[in-house]
C-alpha cells in the first residue's frame, strides 16, 4: 500500500451497473446453459432447489470478494499474492487448466457450422478464437468493452429465453417448477436415486460462475471504479495501451475516519443491491427458465 486517500463518495445505482453483467454472462456458458438443463432433462425439475441454492451461495461469496476490492482498490489476486508467494503461479496454472481446452467456443462453432452447412467446425472455432482476441484487444479498456458486450447479450438473451419458456411450456410444467423450489421431484425429494453426484456438484459449483471466475469479480469492481478502485489503474486494450506505461497492480488504503467509514457502508449497500438485481435476480430467472425449457 502507498499513501492513503479519501474514500470516494458513493455513486448512484445506475452508474454501478456493470460488473455483475460480466460474471453472469461468463457463467452462462457452463452451469446455466449446459449442466442444469442436462440434469433437468434426465431427472426433472425437482433439482431447481440446487440451482437456487448454488446461485445464492455464490452471491454471498462474490460480495465478500467485492468487499476487498471496494476497500483496497486492487484485485483479490494481488491481495493473496502478498500473503502467499506461490499464489500467482497457482492462479496461472489453474486458469490455464480450466480454460486451455476451448470446449465452450468449440460447441458454439459446432452449432454455428450446422446452421450454415459447414461440416468441419474446427476451422470455425479457430476463427472464433481469433475474433474474440481481436475484439478484446481493440477496446480502450478491456473491462469497458466486456461490459458493453455482456450487457447487450444478457438484455437480449434473457427476455428471449423468457418468451420461449412461456410459449413452449404447459401449465403443468410451471407447477413442477414451483414444486422443484422445495426439492419435490417426480418420485424423489432433493436428490434422485442414481444421479451422478459429480455432475450435480459441478452444476452446483457453476451456478452463476465458478472457480477463478468468481475471484475475477474483484478485477471488474476495481476497473469499474467502485470505492478505492477510483484511484486504480485501468487495464488498456492490447492495441490501445501505451508501450512505456508502467503497470501498477497495488491499490491504496483510506484513513478510518467517520466520514470515510460512512461512505464505505453506503457503497457496500449499493453494490449489494447491484449484485442482487443483476447476478442473483437475472441469473435466477435465466437458469430457471432454461431448466423449464429443458423439461418442456
Amino acid at each position: 500500500m502507498t499513501d492513503k486517500k479519501e474514500f470516494p463518495e458513493p455513486l448512484p445505482l445506475r452508474k454501478l451497473l456493470g460488473p455483475s453483467f460480466i460474471i453472469l454472462a461468463l457463467g452462462l456458458g457452463s452451469g446455466e446453459i449446459i449442466l442444469w438443463p442436462y440434469l433437468t432433462s434426465k431427472y426433472g425439475l425437482g433439482l431447481v432447489w440446487g440451482a437456487m441454492l448454488g446461485l445464492t451461495f455464490q452471491f454471498f461469496m462474490n460480495m465478500e470478494i467485492e468487499r476487498y476490492a471496494l476497500a483496497r482498490g486492487e484485485s483479490v489476486f494481488v491481495g493473496l499474492a502478498k500473503i502467499f508467494k506461490f499464489a500467482p503461479y497457482w492462479f496461472i496454472l489453474s486458469t490455464f487448466l480450466a480454460w486451455a481446452i476451448p470446449g465452450i467456443i468449440a460447441a458454439s462453432a459446432k452449432v454455428f457450422s450446422s446452421l450454415i452447412g459447414i461440416s468441419d467446425f474446427r476451422f470455425v472455432a479457430i476463427v472464433f478464437l481469433i475474433l474474440v482476441g481481436l475484439i478484446l484487444s481493440s477496446g480502450t479498456t478491456v473491462y469497458g468493452l466486456m461490459e458493453r458486450i455482456t450487457r447487450i447479450i444478457l438484455l437480449i438473451g434473457s427476455p428471449f429465453i423468457l418468451i420461449l419458456a412461456v410459449l413452449l411450456s404447459k401449465p403443468v410444467d410451471w407447477v413442477e417448477l414451483g414444486k422443484g423450489v422445495a426439492g419435490i421431484g417426480q418420485g424423489f425429494w432433493l436428490i434422485p436415486i442414481g444421479i451422478n453426484l459429480g455432475v450435480f456438484l459441478g452444476a452446483f459449483a457453476y451456478s452463476g460462475a465458478g472457480g477463478n471466475l468468481n475471484l475475477t469479480q474483484s478485477i471488474y469492481v476495481k476497473e469499474k471504479g467502485y470505492g478505492m478502485g477510483k484511484y486504480a489503474q485501468r487495464i488498456s486494450g492490447l492495441f490501445r495501451g501505451k508501450k512505456d506505461e508502467k503497470i501498477k497492480l497495488e491499490g491504496q488504503g483510506f484513513e478510518l475516519t467517520e466520514k470515510n467509514v460512512s461512505r464505505f457502508r453506503e457503497w457496500w449497500k449499493r453494490i449489494n443491491l447491484e449484485h442482487l438485481i443483476v447476478f442473483w435476480g437475472i441469473g435466477l430467472v435465466t437458469i430457471l427458465f432454461l431448466m423449464l425449457l429443458a423439461y418442456s
